[in-house]
């Protein structure tokens, strides 16, 4: 218990998808179970009737607009938000808001945390300073080693504010004995699955970085039988399907490959795959999908890269392809397909642990909360 009861506030451009998104909600969630008051402030989405059914307080405000003009405004009534519910602490979750509610930091005499959940690429001037606007809190969260050191690439001289925290995995959604039949059954059909086939799963947003064609084209070097979902690719554009479609027709694999629309239920759709692929061809800046994959118990397979480097003991719990090699991920596509039982369910176990040890949501809100304290006792200390 708290000895005072603080006032959190987050603050991000909407609430639909997307990994910032879950974070701010698990995050508010764990705030409440933990005595704290937790306020989120964006412009909306779908996902506010969760917030509120957790106990957090939403305000719609248009903090997504990148129109520097609009800004002044929104800040004069954010202030108000945060004057009324005697907030102690802010945190910013992307860079619009930030630029429109750093200043209030020094307005309401409270610290400011920001978190960083993509990578600072090498850009011009005003990218860079419109970057810049997430390095000006009292502390900074980065969500994997990845991330921090891009920020400290591009703005070396905060390296001390930064604080790596991972995203976690829920390990009671991600657990195999919680996830009944009937519901593995229902995505079984949904996808559309043939019995006695290994089933390879990849499930990502419909984005070209995201590996699509590198799957494809490894795929057609793999010498085993299998199949192969390509969940959320039903998702994009005609454009965006056809030149999928076309690939796959090129390379002669109409039988192997399917492109469905993203899952209504990802935990039952996962546990159908034996091996769960990220292949982002731009290096990813966590990928949780990679854990949630180990959490259940499966082999997940990425390019040696970005936040998978940090996720995957090649071997252990995962493989791990040369960047941007289609040989590469195509061989270690078919030693996953060629492992024998005993050795799969050897790395099932190992990567269930692994998860549960360095990247479960609990750690994840655990550490995040303490910071929160940590900010604001150190903030009142120095005045």
């Amino acid at each position: 218990m708290n000895k005072k009861k603080y006032t959190i506030v987050q603050i991000l451009p909407a609430l639909n998808t997307g990994g910032v998104e879950r974070g701010v909600v698990e995050i508010s969630k764990a705030l409440i179970d933990h005595d704290f008051r937790s306020i989120v402030v964006s412009s909306g989405g779908h996902m506010v009737p969760q917030l509120k059914r957790n106990g957090t307080i939403h305000y719609e405000l248009n903090v997504q607009t990148k129109n520097p003009f609009k800004w002044p405004k929104i800040r004069s009534q954010l202030k108000v938000i945060l004057e009324n519910e005697k907030v102690d602490l802010i945190h910013l979750c992307s860079r619009a808001p930030a630029w429109i509610a750093l200043p209030l930091g020094s307005i309401l005499n409270v610290p400011i945390l920001t978190s960083v959940h993509m990578r600072f690429r090498n850009a011009n001037f005003l990218k860079k300073y419109y970057n810049s606007i997430l390095t000006k809190g009292n502390s900074i969260i980065a969500i994997s080693k990845h991330i921090e050191d891009s920020i400290k690439k591009s703005f070396p001289k905060v390296s001390n504010k930064i604080k790596i925290i991972h995203r976690g995995v829920d390990l009671d959604l991600f657990n195999p004995a919680n996830i009944k039949p009937a519901r593995i059954i229902a995505q079984s059909k949904l996808l559309n699955l043939k019995d006695n086939l290994p089933v390879i799963i990849m499930a990502a947003r419909p984005a070209m970085w995201k590996g699509y064609l590198s799957l494809i084209k490894a795929l057609s070097k793999v010498g085993q039988n299998y199949q192969c979902v390509l969940i959320g690719a039903g998702d994009g554009s005609r454009k965006f399907q056809n030149i999928l479609i076309k690939q796959i027709v090129k390379l002669n694999l109409e039988t192997k490959v399917k492109l469905v629309k993203s899952s209504r239920d990802i935990q039952a759709s996962l546990i159908l795959g034996d091996i769960i692929i990220m292949p982002s061809v731009t290096p990813e800046p966590f990928g949780r999908i990679i854990l949630e994959a180990q959490a259940l118990g499966k082999i997940p397979i990425a390019f040696d890269h970005g936040g998978a480097s940090e996720t995957i003991i090649n071997g252990k719990n995962g493989f791990l392809a040369d960047p941007l090699s289609i040989q590469s991920l195509s061989e270690k596509i078919s030693l996953a397909l060629s492992l024998e039982t005993i050795k799969r369910e050897k790395m099932g176990d190992y990567s269930k642990k692994f998860v549960s040890k360095n990247f479960s949501h609990d750690r994840m809100c655990k550490l995040t909360l303490s910071l929160y304290k940590q900010c604001i006792a150190e903030y009142k200390t120095n005045g």
